[in-house]
């Protein structure tokens, strides 16, 4: 299992500081969501940025490092500067570079740009096949862009085709990803809950599965998977969180992107006890 951080923190200074313990700890990507509109809970530097800037950004000050947006919200943003911005980011980790993408799960940022959150879902597939045909440089013709036949977006993907693309949502987005072959990002659950989602997604012959994962590492306080900022995270001591990356290892989880915190002291000290403790006793557990 792949095992990377969202480097948030309460300051520029903290957040290159969590993402330096943690690439010098092995941790190899920086993942980022993406949020349009300001938000208290979501200050500047623990998600308030665009993301594929900052991830340009740690992507030079952390060469070889993979990075990937998980996730942008399509149905809000203009596909054709996506589409450039992703090629660029694209070439310049010469393909280290993963986009994943959502419907979007906020209705006012919707409100905010006269979108209609109720057709998210219509709008969403439009914009996957125009980011595709944008990416490839082949003519299409849809509400949401017009290319045509003539000419094409520079640059090209460094494979000349696409980033590597994922989805992120929930079970019609999950159907989405089946049918297009790519992987998906799930939404956190129980080492349980999500060991039944593979255990059908791969018996349909799906493509490897993400997760996002919110950790806190503390000695004292709630443990294990409980209800957190973001719904659910996984709390507790170092080896207890080794213990439940383990289980989510075996229950079929490839790739995990996990928020550290949202402070400066919060995010670096989970990022320590993450790569002194918790990752080499989960890679203990599965012998990796």
């Amino acid at each position: 299992m792949r095992i990377g951080v969202s480097p948030f923190a309460s300051t520029k200074a903290g957040s290159l500081e969590v993402a330096r313990v943690a690439f010098e700890g092995g941790i190899d990507t920086f993942w980022l969501g993406e949020g349009l509109l300001y938000m208290d809970k979501f200050k500047p530097w623990s998600g308030g940025q665009e993301p594929i800037t900052w991830l340009a950004f740690l992507a030079g000050r952390f060469p070889g490092a993979r990075v990937g947006v998980c996730a942008s919200a399509l149905p809000l943003r203009d596909v054709t500067w996506l589409a450039k911005a992703a090629a660029t980011l694209d070439q310049l980790t010469e393909g280290n570079f993963v986009l994943a993408l959502a419907p979007g799960n906020w209705e006012h940022e919707f409100a905010f740009l006269g979108l209609d959150f109720a057709t998210r879902g219509k709008r969403f597939a439009q914009a996957l096949d125009a980011l595709e045909a944008a990416f490839a440089g082949r003519e299409h013709h849809s509400e949401v862009a017009d290319y045509p036949a003539e000419g094409r977006l520079s640059p090209k993907p460094y494979n000349g085709v696409a980033p590597e693309l994922w989805l992120a949502g929930g079970p019609p987005t999950v159907k989405r990803a089946l049918k297009r072959g790519w992987p998906v990002q799930l939404r956190l659950a129980s080492p349980e809950a999500v060991a039944a989602q593979a255990k059908d997604w791969y018996e349909a012959g799906g493509a490897p599965l993400a997760l996002r994962m919110p950790v806190t590492i503390r000695d004292d306080g709630p443990s294990g998977v409980i209800e957190g900022l973001y719904g659910w995270e996984v709390a507790g001591p170092a080896e207890l969180v080794g213990e439940i990356l383990a289980q989510y290892h075996r229950a079929g989880i490839k790739d995990l992107s996990i928020i550290p915190g949202q402070t400066d002291e919060g995010s670096l000290a989970t990022v320590k006890g993450l790569v002194e403790t918790a990752i080499p006793h989960y890679r203990s557990l599965v012998q990796e």
